[in-house]
């Protein structure tokens, strides 16, 4: 018997408030022993007994009986939880790594700012993808120029469940899916009508959330067609400038460098540098306070320069008619990028958005229609459009930007100090010059398909599928660098003409006898004080960017399964086969801007390319042994696949064709007594993506933050950022494709003396060689320095002086990952327990245990061992480092009409940096290189609390009006120590927004009506 509730589905997860639950509870108690109905079925748990196609096989199954560990979450799980976002979802899963979200703007602006990516495992690389995202098991239109599909353009309000499989799944469903696959499966069944209306905000009243969504299906011929259509709209403010906004980013924690400088007094700071101040600490300090080097709104005369020591560390006073002295704080070097704690610089976190502002809208429409009981046809369409965009750091004056002792804008006593030379100019313009970044994109996704019987146990499927991705992406206040300079190099007229000043202030260039064309218009720019900026100074030196990034797919495939034979006595013989046809093609374009090259940031270069992948697959299910002693059911399962896929590149015209082979065993062994063990190994294959392969870069500015490394040649330079080098980032069109060994082992429980009680463990382990990997200029500075490696990537006019870096992306080295999934699911209907008693209790339980991450950038460097580590959230974009531990768990009442779910988020503490040794690892000395003071992140712990409430408007109840409130983060627990650092590379926030929330408490209140 099964308890009838008014709602179908299941029952797992959690989140709202407590005092209010009690309440509520309490009183649906009384309630209930005031009529009490006779006993009635348990509620389901998460549909683990159905008959679905779970992804990691096209043969059916379950999450708890597939051979590949998998795991499910229901829409009638998200509903409780109040998720109205497919992301959301998918981070309920603690495999996956949220590198790519509305909350790491400071970590990943740029054309996917916004964007919400699965990353199971922390795998995807920089500009590609190792989960495959389908939706209703076929891939989606890339939203990302790295191949990866945002999450955001799925339907959330048509979800019937998002299944993901945590072990290879190439030889199934093909590249791409080295990590696993989260499938999306919309609920193309649909009956009636929804609608659904709600706000969220957090409780300081910032991150407003407004989002709505209609759905209505019905049949039509007699029952022979059915048609599903909806609409979802979804508006979030977003959370402002992090040190603004919430008190422990205003902290402003960070991770500085203690290797030394020579100050403005002749004082030698440094770790390793008796008689300093700094002396005996260790070579990285975390610590608070954080603050942008030698930078301020007002202007600040930098260490770097060859101006007169005398006339360093001196800010202006607002209107910039004076000056002061500037403390530069401590953990100065001469590096003048790193953070500074203390001093009168910029917060270093007053840029970074905690929550990405956007706006989007889906369209969604699937009808069907059988022809006959042997064939139907099936359409579905979906249309997509988002908006979103942050701030950042408009590009000021570089330290190689030098400042004339005869500029005008210049107070009197300056001049004097200088003494005739020139100076750099520190100066955050952000006030006057805010930068901002927005994107547009707008997905089209079109599905045409056949599908039928042949006979009693054979069916087919064929369909063609059509998508396309339009993405447009703009920039305000890129800085032109030779109008910069000539607006910079401001002269009074009367006084360069005639040596007596009339105070007149123009451009030193337009005075020349043949001026640059460039330098007409030019409007001097007066960089000292505050708000001292004309807009023609602003227009002239700084000018707007675009980018424009379209995509399209084209996808023919086809395949058939059914029973070959009646098997051997244990079951029929299962088959799939068949064959996909895929064709992509891209083109990104940045406008026709003049000079292109000459600008301080800009979104890259023309690329373009296509691919075209022709795959062949085949799946064969043996059941060996059923019902017989230790054997209830024995059987295997093995799937390959051939794939070949061409580039072409419309950058140079060269053209490649690759080929490579997947698979995959896997058995199951039911032993008896509830004990079922599962296993599979698999080869898979991920082959380089559009970005990958065709991305053109402009090399980084030389002296900027990015365009400047630590050359092994200079005496004492480890740290110190001493030779400005331009470094070329990007794809190569000579990459080849990814290969992976992936086994997994586990067991299965479900022990017959406890109803409802299922229990797996899985031990994985991923091998990826040939991984396309990006190294950082420095890294590969570095190599060649260490390991005599990528030599060749480097251009020396001298042994002290590199004057260019090859950072493009290459195959090299490999991963090792290796872990446990763990998943318990309990169901208790209360009437066992009491008699008499309504509704159900049932726990869900899911965790990951990642031991090892072991990474080899060359087989000649070391191994290192990135588990555990839940400090930095990236290390050059190869991969995302993860805590050992992440636990997932959601308790649940239930009954007819009320819901209840109580969930909780446990991340332990975990390793700042495994390249470090601080005080807690073994050989710590702070004499060391690589000592830090503190190697450890706290742990964290986020409760939520979700209830709804269910009110029958017809008498069989399954119409109903359901009021519903969530609360994520109930206790307002604050983010833990864990900066990626600022000037250090790696994050803009003092904590990992990736595994650490910061946002802080916040609730969601709505209403649904089924009807």
């Amino acid at each position: 018997m099964l308890l009838k509730r008014s709602r179908t589905g299941k029952l797992e997860t959690g989140a709202a408030l407590a005092a209010l639950a009690i309440g509520l509870l309490s009183a649906t108690s009384a309630m209930a022993q005031e009529n009490v109905p006779p006993p009635a079925d348990p509620v389901r748990t998460d549909d683990a007994e159905a008959s679905i196609v779970v992804t990691g096989t096209r043969i059916r199954r379950d999450g708890f009986n597939e051979p590949t560990p998998a795991t499910v979450f229901s829409a009638e799980t998200t509903n409780d939880l109040g998720i109205v976002n497919a992301g959301d979802i998918v981070e309920l899963i603690p495999q996956n790594t949220a590198f790519q979200s509305d909350a790491t703007a400071g970590i990943t602006a740029g054309a996917d700012v916004g964007a919400s990516f699965a990353n199971l495992r922390g795998l995807n690389p920089d500009g590609g993808t190792r989960t495959l995202t389908l939706v209703n098991s076929r891939r989606f239109v890339p939203t990302s120029n790295g191949g990866s599909v945002d999450l955001n353009m799925i339907p959330t309000a048509m979800i019937e469940r998002v299944e993901t499989v945590t072990g290879g799944a190439s030889a199934a469903y093909g590249s791409d899916a080295i990590a696993g696959v989260v499938n999306i499966i919309l609920n193309t069944n649909l009956e009636g009508l929804r609608l659904q209306a709600d706000y969220g905000q957090t409780f300081r009243g910032d991150g407003e959330d407004y989002h709505a969504s209609a759905v209505y299906g019905t049949s039509f011929g007699d029952g022979r067609g059915h048609v599903v259509f909806g609409g979802e709209y979804q508006n979030v403010k977003g959370i402002g400038d992090c040190a603004a906004v919430r008190l422990w980013c205003a902290e402003s924690w960070d991770i500085f460098s203690n290797e030394g400088d020579v100050l403005r007094d002749g004082t030698v700071t440094g770790y390793n540098t008796p008689g300093s101040s700094t002396f005996g600490e260790p070579n990285f300090v975390i610590a608070p306070n954080s603050k942008q080097a030698f930078n301020d709104s007002r202007g600040v005369v930098r260490n770097r320069g060859p101006a007169n020591p005398a006339a360093r560390n001196l800010r202006f006073n607002d209107d910039g008619t004076a000056i002061f002295d500037f403390d530069p704080g401590i953990y100065v070097n001469a590096n003048t990028f790193g953070p500074r704690s203390g001093g009168d610089g910029e917060s270093t976190y007053a840029d970074s958005d905690i929550q990405t502002p956007q706006e989007r809208y889906v369209g969604y429409l699937y009808a069907e229609y059988a022809f006959s009981d042997a064939i139907e046809a099936y359409t579905e369409l979906t249309y997509s459009h988002r908006e979103a965009s942050n701030s950042g750091v408009t590009a000021g004056p570089r330290s190689t930007f030098f400042i004339k002792p005869d500029n005008a804008y210049l107070p009197d006593e300056l001049v004097d100090l200088l003494d005739g030379t020139s100076f750099s100019l520190g100066k955050d313009v952000d006030s006057q010059i805010p930068a901002f970044n927005q994107v547009e994109a707008d997905v089209f996704r079109g599905v045409l398909g056949f599908t039928g019987e042949i006979g009693s146990n054979w069916t087919w499927d064929v369909y063609y599928q059509y998508g396309k991705n339009d993405q447009h992406r703009d920039g305000r206040y890129s800085r032109v660098n030779t109008e910069f300079q000539y607006a910079l190099d401001a002269v009074d007229e009367g006084q360069f003409l005639t040596g007596t000043p009339n105070g007149n202030v123009v451009c030193r260039e337009t005075l020349a006898a043949n001026p640059d064309p460039r330098s007409q218009g030019c409007a001097p720019l007066n960089l000292f004080g505050l708000d001292n900026l004309t807009q023609e100074a602003i227009d002239y030196a700084y000018r707007p960017i675009v980018q424009d990034f379209k995509y399209s797919q084209h996808v023919l495939a086809g395949v058939i399964s059914g029973d070959l034979f009646a098997g051997f006595g244990a079951g029929p013989i299962g088959a799939a086969i068949g064959a996909e046809y895929r064709t992509e093609k891209g083109d990104v374009t940045n406008g026709d801007i003049p000079n292109f090259n000459d600008y301080a940031f800009t979104f890259g270069t023309d690329y373009g390319g296509s691919i075209d992948v022709f795959e062949a697959f085949g799946e064969l299910n043996v059941p060996i042994l059923a019902d017989v002693p230790f054997a209830e059911i024995l059987e295997l399962n093995g799937a390959v696949r051939w794939t070949q896929n061409t580039a072409d590149n419309a950058n140079t015209g060269e053209s490649k064709t690759t080929d490579a082979i997947s698979y995959k065993l896997a058995g199951i062994w039911e032993l008896g007594a509830g004990v079922r063990l599962r296993g599979s190994r698999s080869r898979d294959i991920r082959s380089p993506g559009f970005r990958e392969l065709f991305n053109q870069q402009v090399p980084t500015e030389e002296g900027s933050s990015q365009g400047i490394v630590d050359n092994f040649n200079i005496p004492g330079s480890p740290g110190l950022g001493d030779d400005p080098t331009p470094i070329l980032n990007g794809g190569s069109f000579a990459l080849q494709p990814e290969s992976a060994d992936t086994t997994t082992l586990g067991v299965v429980f479900r022990p017959d003396f406890i109803p409802g009680l299922r229990l797996s463990a899985d031990w994985y382990q991923i091998e990826v060689t040939d991984t396309v990997t990006t190294l950082p200029g420095q890294r590969i500075v570095d190599f060649c320095g260490d390991f005599d490696l990528f030599c060749d990537r480097i251009t020396f006019a001298s042994p002290n002086d590199i004057t260019f870096v090859d950072a493009r992306q290459v195959n090299l080295g490999s991963l090792d990952v290796r872990g446990f999934d763990f998943e318990l699911a309990y169901n208790l209907p209360l009437y066992e327990v009491f008699a008499g008693s309504e509704g159900a209790v049932s726990l869900r339980l899911l965790a990951n245990h990642q031991y090892d991450f072991q990474v080899q950038a060359d087989p000649t460097t070391p191994v290192i061992d990135y588990a555990g580590q839940s400090g930095p959230v990236t290390n050059g974009g190869d991969f995302n480092p993860a805590p050992d531990w992440i636990y997932n768990g959601f308790l649940s009442y239930d009954d007819d009409n009320f819901n209840a779910t109580l969930s909780v988020r446990h991340i332990p503490s975990g390793i700042y940096d495994v390249e470090k040794i601080g005080p807690q690892d073994a050989g710590y000395d702070p004499s060391l290189p690589d000592s830090i003071n503190d190697n450890r992140v706290d742990s964290a712990t986020y409760f939520g609390l979700a209830m709804s409430y269910q009110i029958p408007i017809n008498a069989g109840g399954d119409r109903y009006v359901e009021v519903f409130g969530a609360i994520q983060n109930l206790f307002d627990t604050k983010p833990p120590v864990a900066p990626g650092g600022g000037g250090l590379g790696g994050s803009n926030y003092p904590t990992n927004p990736v595994y650490f929330d910061t946002f802080g408490s916040r609730f969601r209140a709505g209403v649904r009506l089924r009807y």
